[in-house]
């Protein structure tokens, strides 16, 4: 055992490990499961995304969780572990379902497809959460990958199915803006950066969710990686400009939080330092 452990600590790694697991399950899979399966019909999660349909969440619902939890463990090596056990009990859960909850049997190659996203997905997620952690700035640039996995889940746990959550989101804008500026006012000319990538990151979730629906549509089987590829290129094209819009009325209300609380803490500061 190495230095430093004790049979306290050891314990209590035994019970969070798991915790920490299920919680990254939950973050990147619950709410994905309560917004699109009916709850009295669904079987006992941890499951993992089946079908084409839900490539997005795929995804970036690993990513963001990942970043997560290696935020909150702060090691790589009990990241790696509780991303592992997550991953794998709910992969071994949706491989043992024969059928899904409508009663259709699961296509096999899309299912292992699937899982095979969402274990890369996880991973890679794990990398950028050990380059995120090295400073809040890079954080909070990086952390947005996470901003819409933790908004849903705890839109899912303390609002009512359907209720707006977009005020969520600019919470953790918020933060991870307050992040990037420290306590350095320079640093607000980083912000218009900052919404650039949260605009190109919605686009891309966006473009990724409506190209994925064109594997479901009559025909689809004869679709392929480059019909989805040019979906996605067709939404970019033609929404690029309502997501730009829709993204700048959800940054705007948190950049304008972010300054007043920094304003705050520079009065506060200068007050202390004339007290003194």
């Amino acid at each position: 055992m190495p230095a430093g452990y004790t049979w306290i600590s050891t314990a209590v790694l035994l019970v969070a490990v798991p915790a920490v697991a299920f919680l990254w399950w939950a973050l990147a899979f619950l709410p994905w499961m309560r917004a699109r399966v009916p709850l009295r019909s669904a079987p006992w999660p941890p499951t993992l995304p089946a079908v084409f349909t839900d490539l997005d969440v795929a995804v970036f619902g690993p990513l963001g969780a990942s970043l997560i939890v290696v935020a909150l463990l702060r090691r790589t090596e009990l990241a790696f572990l509780s991303i592992l056990i997550g991953f794998g009990v709910s992969g071994w859960v949706t491989l043992g379902r024969g059928a899904d909850i409508n009663g259709s049997v699961f296509n096999t190659s899309e299912r292992y497809v699937m899982l095979t996203v969402c274990a890369v997905a996880a991973f890679i997620g794990l990398a950028i959460g050990v380059a995120a952690i090295r400073s809040l700035k890079a954080f909070g640039f990086l952390g947005l990958l996470a901003a819409m996995p933790v908004a849903a889940l705890v839109g899912v746990l303390l609002l009512r199915p359907g209720a707006d959550e977009r005020w969520l989101i600019r919470s953790a804008l918020v933060l991870l803006l307050l992040m990037i500026a420290k306590s350095h006012w320079v640093d607000l000319r980083l912000w218009p950066i900052f919404f650039v990538l949260f605009w190109l990151l919605n686009l891309l979730g966006s473009a990724l969710g409506s190209s994925a629906d064109t594997l479901r549509k009559p025909g689809s089987a004869q679709s392929t990686v480059g019909n989805v590829a040019d979906a996605m290129v067709d939404f970019i094209r033609s929404a690029w400009s309502v997501v730009l819009s829709e993204s700048w009325r959800i940054f705007w209300p948190a950049a304008v939080v972010a300054v007043v609380l920094l304003a705050c803490r520079y009065v506060w500061g200068r007050l202390r330092q004339a007290d003194t």
